[in-house]
């Protein structure tokens, strides 16, 4: 019976607020006074707690944190390597238009030339056979000079 009695005020004890009332008072030297049970005969104000602080969005897990970190080193990875390859084209769009302005100017000087062929042998270019040559120079001009 005594069981039946201490449960329902056990239950009632839990389901009281957990946070206590505050009160503020000040007291006969003047003194501003906090707790939770004023003194008796003394005008006190019942304190309010704060409000709640709103909910702040989720932080991110250290694995979602150390995903992020590797998307951005590796955009920043490709960002560089394309950088490099722009930088590497540019120079050697710069060393064929060189090239190519150096050999037209050889075979503009006229005389006969000489030809080297793939087995290590040369032979003298005909007038068709240099006409081709500078032909095929002033595509590379305008293919890689601005």
């Amino acid at each position: 019976m005594r069981l039946a009695t201490i449960f329902p005020l056990l239950a009632l004890l839990a389901a009281m607020p957990a946070s206590a009332a505050m009160f503020k008072w000040t007291d006969a030297n003047g003194n501003v006074q906090y707790g939770q049970y004023p003194p008796a005969g003394v005008k006190a104000e019942q304190l309010h707690a704060a409000p709640a602080p709103k909910t702040t969005p989720a932080t991110k897990t250290p694995q979602q944190q150390v995903e992020e970190l590797d998307k951005r080193r590796e955009a920043e990875q490709q960002q560089q390597a394309e950088a490099e390859e722009k930088k590497q084209s540019a120079e050697n769009r710069k060393i064929n238009c060189g090239n190519a302005h150096k050999n037209l100017e050889s075979l503009n000087r006229g005389g006969h030339r000489l030809m080297h062929l793939p087995d290590g042998s040369y032979q003298r270019m005909d007038e068709k056979q240099r006409q081709a040559r500078i032909k095929k120079n002033q595509d590379a001009i305008k293919k890689f000079c601005d």
